[in-house]
């Protein structure tokens, strides 16, 4: 990773309105987030209401909330910009609120978002619209990917840092995950993967995985990391794998400037 020259700015993250909107035809609920320098990122739920089934990939989840914080703010501190020009995946991203973030902080950044669920495409593909109508016209791009899939049936697109936010609902997803992982270190010997997970059953798995494909790392609590993301991407130490323990909390949000309305 380089280092390229940056606006520094105050980071400030907060939900400011929520409400339930139709998409396409598909009820959809969508959350407005504003950032610092006047950023704002919206990102599209699946609305359970009248009968609509909602997967994991369709709702908005406090983990996702939390990595996506630490990233932002990170970025729009850093008298650098690391990520500028760089390949950025992410898998199991449903609503892609991380890939979101990492665009609003970085346009010039080549984001992928990934879901092995059909029901999220539509959900990223509303968010990067929205984004592409902003202040600064760059979304991520979505596409179907199965992380438990095999590297010979479905390979990696390739990438500089590797994303993942609470995918370790089981051991078999977990170590699928570490596998995927370990693709994208191997491809590249400059990539950098950061995977949070609030505690799910796989945690453990994952360690374990990683560990016996040669990328030994274990879990930082997101309150007591030492190492700020866009510092570490620029700097040797550290590793190349950050695993953050972020618990579910609704404080994650920040504080609410508008009164939500659903």
């Amino acid at each position: 990773f380089s280092h390229s020259p940056a606006r520094s700015c105050p980071a400030a993250v907060a939900i400011y309105r929520r409400r339930t909107t139709v998409c396409d035809g598909n009820h959809m609920r969508s959350s407005q987030i504003e950032c610092a320098d006047g950023l704002h990122i919206t990102v599209f739920e699946r609305d359970g209401g009248e009968g609509a089934a909602c997967g994991y990939a369709t709702r908005l989840w406090d983990c996702s909330v939390g990595l996506a914080r630490w990233m932002l703010e990170s970025l729009l501190e850093s008298p650098e910009r690391p990520l500028r020009g760089r390949r950025v995946l992410e898998l199991g991203a449903g609503t892609a609120l991380c890939s979101l973030a990492i665009v609003a902080a970085e346009p010039d950044a080549d984001v992928t978002a990934t879901d092995v669920d059909p029901a999220a495409m539509p959900l990223i593909a509303a968010a990067g619209k929205a984004a592409s109508q902003g202040r600064r016209s760059s979304s991520p791009r979505a596409a179907l990917l199965d992380i438990c899939a095999s590297a010979a049936d479905a390979p990696l697109p390739a990438c500089d840092l590797l994303l993942a936010c609470d995918a370790c609902y089981t051991p078999q997803l977990a170590a699928a995950l570490a596998r995927r992982c370990a693709e994208a270190l191997r491809a590249s010997p400059s990539a950098r993967v950061v995977i949070a997970d609030p505690g799910r059953p796989g945690q453990p798995a994952l360690v374990e995985a990683l560990a016996e494909a040669g990328f030994a790392a274990s879990f930082e609590r997101l309150d007591a990391t030492p190492l700020p993301f866009a510092e570490w991407l620029v700097r040797s130490e550290g590793g190349r794998v950050r695993l953050l323990h972020i618990d579910d909390d609704a404080r994650l949000w920040g504080v609410s400037t508008v009164p939500a309305m659903f």
